[in-house]
């Protein structure tokens, strides 16, 4: 639930106007400019009044972050869209629905007093489909929210098996297998759920105390003006970090590494941050972090296969020995991510972004680029958020 607002007229009150373009780059430049925290006392407006278009992987990052705050019993509010189209997207990608149940509190308690009534406003009765016959199939997908904000609670495990069935059933709808055989690399539209979303959502099921999921996603086609079109799918979850539970592994075995990689990939790690650079450094899936390890490094090494956090004895098969590809999931995400379908993989935990992609420079022996930042002034949010993004082409 929000806070008692009794003492409201005492606080200081941070206005963070989003803009007109709503999307992950734009989000950081304004929270670092208006010095926003996800530990901030102020009471927060994040203001979508001048704000037209919205990416779905900045929603989620807003829903994580203000889930952060009102864990901390820190005021949030929202201010809503002027333009009514606006304000129609965010009612049809279902954000300010999943703000409500992140928020554990009705609509009229997150808005400003003077978007209070308009808050049923802008919702379309009926569609009006405009554009090319892709831009409309796109159009119905969104309304039968393929595309959008999903909200999944995880009470219990019927609850994440719903999740993960109601899932897989948006993402083998025909239309849209139809619309990634037609505009994704390779041959291969069924493993978006196969794969993709699947090992997304058992990450996911691995993250201790988490309660709900925010499950997110979006189409661009790609055509003139449009630089990265993708079909992006971002999953975010407010469970215990994968930085904790690695570190909590480490703590209570000494070691997170339970068999050893299946291959070895090599990658250049690149780190950036507000105070001195590091020199780019080769890492193989081969290592293991220690006790002593930063978070940034056991971030890295959730992406190696063979590490994982909590094995018991019940994970060890007849030879006493863990299976092979136990703690395998980003492993394979990352690989049909971007072996399969040419993209990239973020990893948002805390204060850091992980960014795993090929490798583009032809004087370096690694296979894949991870950058790592931190420290760049971008708030600190709760849980997991996983974003997986495919290129389209026309």
């Amino acid at each position: 639930m929000q806070p008692s607002e009794v003492s409201v007229v005492t606080r200081t009150v941070r206005e963070v106007p989003l803009g007109e373009t709503v999307d992950l780059q734009h989000l950081g430049e304004v929270f670092r400019q208006r010095g926003v925290r996800s530990d901030d006392d102020a009471l927060t407006l994040i203001d979508f009044r001048n704000s037209r278009t919205f990416d779905v992987v900045a929603l989620v990052y807003v829903l994580a972050m203000v889930g952060s705050r009102i864990a901390g019993e820190r005021l949030t509010r929202f201010r809503l869209p002027l333009a009514v189209g606006a304000l129609d997207a965010l009612h049809r990608q279902g954000f300010l629905q999943a703000a409500c149940l992140v928020a554990r509190t009705p609509l009229p308690v997150l808005l400003a007093l003077e978007d209070v009534e308009r808050a049923g406003a802008g919702m379309r009765t009926s569609s009006a489909w405009t554009g090319d016959a892709r831009e409309q199939i796109l159009q119905h997908l969104r309304d039968k929210r393929v595309f959008g904000l999903l909200l999944h609670p995880l009470d219990d495990e019927d609850a994440k098996l719903a999740m993960v069935r109601r899932e897989l059933g948006r993402w083998t709808e025909p239309l849209a297998l139809a619309l990634f055989s037609r505009h994704l690399k390779a041959s291969a539209e069924w493993d978006v759920a196969r794969v993709i979303v699947h090992e997304i959502l058992a990450n996911v099921q691995e993250h201790p105390h988490a309660s709900t999921a925010v499950v997110a996603s979006d189409m661009v086609l790609a055509r003139d003006g449009v630089p990265e079109a993708a079909l992006t799918i971002a999953v975010w979850d407010d469970g215990e970090s994968i930085i904790e539970t690695l570190r909590g592994g480490l703590i209570s075995r000494g070691s997170v590494r339970i068999a050893p990689p299946p291959t070895t990939d090599t990658f250049r790690v690149h780190r950036r941050g507000a105070g001195s650079q590091e020199a780019d450094m080769i890492r193989t899936s081969a290592w293991e972090p220690e006790v002593t390890s930063d978070d940034r490094d056991l971030l890295l090494a959730s992406l190696f296969p063979g590490i994982s956090s909590k094995p018991g004895e019940a994970d060890r098969g007849d030879d006493g020995l863990y299976d092979r590809f136990l703690g395998c999931g980003l492993y394979f995400l990352y690989h049909h991510v971007i072996d399969v379908f040419g993209g990239a993989l973020d990893i948002y935990v805390g204060g850091i972004r992980l960014t795993v992609e090929a490798e583009n420079d032809p004087t370096s022996s690694a296979q894949y680029l991870v950058t790592l930042a931190e420290g760049l002034g971008t708030p600190k949010i709760r849980g997991n958020l996983v974003v997986a993004r495919l290129p389209t082409h026309a």
